[in-house]
């Protein structure tokens, strides 16, 4: 109640009302175009699925379809622009209303890790996500925005996962995983890892080839 709900359309109101004017679940995109643009709703759910894919052509195809809808519904064509450009926008994050209460509650327990154990958060975050290097990028740029380090990957502390290392007089920092470097694959990293704990930490490269077994590590690894 602090600022009015504003809509772009009184018949957008009953449909986007419990959530403020903000288009968050995917059955108010569907009722969207059925009530406005005149879509059945099996073709209303094509435009979720055009948007939330991002398929371009697919996008631009409904969106000329759903402004003729809408005008031919006594929409003004800038309404049903603007109607439609929210559809695209917020498809993106939208979901079903059905899952709404359980990624309310994911939301809340994740942002609470993150607020009191952010190194460890940050940690499981990356290791869970190490086979995805656009995602392990931008992660690794949010710790350093929290003002945690991350360390560059070391075949003498590495291993599979991401790790907290422990660091006298220093606070503790994340220790990049080895699997999570392109083209490395886990098990040249096991076979690093047993080599490692067999003889200890490898003093040179010629030392760390002589100990593994390279029918393991290949050359690309």
């Amino acid at each position: 109640g602090r600022e009015p709900v504003e809509y772009k359309h009184p018949k957008l109101e009953p449909i986007l009302a419990e959530t403020y004017g903000i288009i968050v679940y995917q059955e108010q995109i569907i009722r969207i175009a059925a009530e406005l643009a005149g879509y059945a709703p099996g073709d209303a759910d094509q435009i979720r699925k055009a948007v939330g894919k991002k398929i371009r052509a697919k996008i631009d195809e409904h969106r000329s379809k759903f402004v003729a809808g809408a005008m031919a519904n006594g929409i003004d064509q800038s309404v049903a622009e603007a109607i439609y450009g929210d559809i695209e926008f917020f498809a993106r994050y939208g979901f079903n209303k059905a899952h709404a209460a359980d990624y309310a509650l994911v939301t809340c327990q994740t942002a609470y890790l993150k607020a009191h154990f952010p190194i460890e958060y940050m940690t499981a975050l990356l290791t869970v996500e190490r086979h995805n290097t656009d995602k392990v990028g931008l992660l690794v740029g949010e710790c350093r925005a929290m003002g945690i380090e991350v360390l560059p990957p070391d075949v003498n502390r590495g291993g599979l996962e991401f790790t907290i290392l422990d660091r006298a007089g220093q606070p503790p920092a994340i220790q990049f995983s080895l699997s999570a470097i392109k083209n490395v694959g886990e098990g040249p990293v096991e076979e690093i890892v047993r080599a490692r704990a067999a003889e200890g930490p490898f003093k040179d490269i010629d030392d760390f080839c002589n100990r593994v077994d390279l029918r393991h590590v290949g050359r690309r690894a």
